[in-house]
């Protein structure tokens, strides 16, 4: 199965006097997508991350971020695991449905 966040956008103060173009909220997707006997399934979990110009350590121009830089945001500020856990019950239950629609055993009236 592979997981991967999918940026779908970034949320930017434009200047403050000390940063410019910071990122405050960062609106992503975590999708899985797995192929079980030839059949392809998908996942996907939104959220949105906010950021604090309080916890900045190195601040990083918004022209010098790149997609794996973002990611390494996230990872390092969501609880990747469990988004993984739930991507992971998702696929499981398209695979396996925990709940079917029959036909009718009967004809209506």
């Amino acid at each position: 199965m592979s997981k991967f966040w999918v940026i779908n956008q970034l949320d930017c103060l434009p200047t403050d006097g000390v940063y410019n173009d910071f990122v405050l909220v960062c609106h992503w997707n975590r999708n899985a997508k797995e192929t079980i006997n030839g059949v392809e399934y998908f996942a996907s979990v939104y959220g949105a991350q906010s950021f604090s110009k309080d916890d900045v350590a190195n601040f990083i121009p918004y022209e010098d971020l790149t997609y794996d830089i973002v990611c390494g945001w996230l990872d390092a500020s969501l609880d990747v695991e469990a988004l993984d856990l739930n991507l992971d019950a998702q696929i499981e239950n398209q695979v396996n449905p925990p709940i079917v629609v029959l036909p009718l055993p009967f004809t209506n009236p």
